[in-house]
């Protein structure tokens, strides 16, 4: 039983490890290393920026590019602190091969080029690392609204080529129906001019046999 309890721990700790969880690194930015926390993330890398976008936007912070990072103003976060700071975000594929993964950087800053050091800063950084360990929910839950409100869209145009077909196919049943109307006159104006041809042969030959012999 001691046995297999090691076996589920290593389990358990294999998985976390794919999962991955935040560290600290260093990124240049304006051509200076600055410290940074990143995260590997099981989502496409468009599917995070625009998931933070979305977030920080309806907390009505817009973002701004700046050399290769999205950068927030005066943002005020609670899992970071009381403070407004700065936040520098870029997301980049983890490799060519796994683009169904990404992995986010964040910098942060209190203001220019003021940024946050883990030796200065410990204790915000350990935040910025428990906030980007804790984002999934929120990505995914973007993602599946995204997944939900692409899906719909393909209904909705279904549904209009559905419609569209419906009402060409009234259109088409209007018109069989009317070729059908002209078909029938046009057989019985063929009859009709079939007795007539026959009534004007018949007066024609009348006539030839008037000829003086």
């Amino acid at each position: 039983m001691k046995k297999l309890y090691v076996v589920v721990l290593l389990f358990a700790g294999t998985y976390s490890g794919v999962c991955g969880q935040s560290k600290t690194t260093t990124i240049e930015y304006k051509k200076i290393s600055r410290d940074a926390v990143s995260r590997e993330l099981p989502f496409p890398e468009k599917t995070v920026i625009n998931a933070m976008e979305d977030t920080l936007e309806k907390m009505g912070y817009h973002g701004k590019e700046s050399k290769g990072f999205m950068v927030f103003k005066g943002v005020t976060l609670p899992v970071l602190g009381t403070d407004p700071y700065d936040l520098y975000i870029s997301t980049d594929r983890k490799s060519k091969r796994e683009k169904e993964s990404a992995v986010i950087t964040m910098m942060i800053s209190k203001g220019e080029d003021n940024f946050i050091t883990e030796a200065t800063d410990p204790g915000i950084i350990k935040n910025a690392k428990s906030y980007l360990d804790n984002i999934d929910p929120s990505i995914a839950h973007y993602d599946l609204e995204q997944q939900i409100a692409a899906q719909e869209d393909i209904v909705r145009k279904a549904e209009k080529k559905a419609t569209n077909l419906s009402e060409d196919g009234d259109d088409l049943q209007k018109k069989r129906k009317k070729i059908e109307e002209q078909i029938a006159d046009n057989i019985k104006d063929q009859s009709k001019q079939k007795d007539e041809v026959t009534k004007e042969n018949q007066l024609l030959e009348t006539l030839k046999a008037k000829r003086v012999q």
